[in-house]
């Protein structure tokens, strides 16, 4: 799924190519991905309609369309929101396609089918799944390290992995920045938080801090069109049996509630008995 500096630089391009354009014409595909909230089709009431802002709201991108609507996305797992050109073609299988008065295309494609999109009442937003219960945005000046340790003891009993992930926590956090972040931090992603020091604790505030900083220049740098999710920079992400890039160590690979999650056994050492010890698995 786009991450926060993916959905950050989504956002900026889509108020620079986007946002002031109209509606011209509405091609669905897959109808399994809508969520209208209106009596009227998708195709009829999206037809006509002009952008005219772009918002994020953790993993979700809503559009405020003209007449008081609202397009809202959730890429989910796969999805990929794509700015088509005349001559190119869709980027994987094609949800919905709408196209602009500019000739170019704003496509929603999704191999799995598990994207969503909303088209709703500006300011309706109840009928959305975990739109209104997003947690503190991560760079928001309120998401001090005071509110962050209070977040930490009222989830004391999650694993710091599942803890930085809950997006009704911190919004919002996916899975490769997680591992990026719990690397930059030295903390296993298994130790719960009430095994955080106030050093650790601390320590892990700022790796969120820093790691999307790092994470958004690095996006930003590599200018890929939007539909490209950029991981070249990533340390330890999907890098299992590579070398750690700071200690030599093997990168493992273990799961934490289903998901796959990547660390360095050294750097990382975990601060509870695990099923294996990776630092005596050859």
């Amino acid at each position: 799924m786009p991450e926060l500096p993916d959905l950050l630089y989504i956002q900026k391009y889509l108020h620079k190519n986007i946002v002031g354009r109209t509606v011209l014409d509405v091609q669905v595909k897959q109808p399994i991905v809508l969520r209208v909230s209106m009596e009227s089709s998708f195709e009829s009431a999206i037809r006509g309609k002009a952008f005219q802002r772009c918002e994020l709201n953790g993993p979700f991108i809503r559009f405020e369309l003209s007449d008081t609507l609202d397009l809202i996305l959730n890429l989910m797992l796969a999805g990929k929101l794509q700015h088509q050109h005349p001559g190119e073609k869709p980027e994987g299988y094609l949800c919905f396609s709408l196209l602009l008065d500019d000739r170019t295309k704003l496509n929603l494609c999704d191999e799995q089918k598990m994207a969503k999109a909303y088209l709703t009442r500006s300011g309706e937003y109840g009928g959305i799944p975990k739109y209104l219960q997003q947690g503190i945005p991560l760079l928001d000046p309120a998401c001090t390290f005071d509110v962050f340790q209070s977040l930490g003891a009222k989830h004391s009993r999650k694993q710091v992995r599942v803890f930085i992930n809950d997006h009704t926590v911190l919004s919002s956090i996916g899975n490769a920045y997680a591992d990026e972040i719990l690397f930059d931090a030295g903390i296993h992603p298994k130790t719960f938080v009430y095994k955080l020091n106030a050093d650790e604790l601390r320590r892990l505030y700022d790796s969120i801090a820093a790691v999307m900083k790092w994470g958004i220049e690095k996006v930003e740098a590599a200018a890929q069109p939007i539909h490209v999710k950029v991981r070249d920079h990533m340390k330890v992400r999907n890098r299992k049996g590579e070398p750690c890039p700071r200690c030599g160590t093997t990168i493992r690979r273990e799961g934490v509630r289903g998901f796959d999650v990547f660390f360095c056994p050294t750097c990382q050492p975990a601060s509870r008995k695990t099923f294996i010890d990776w630092n005596k698995v050859n």
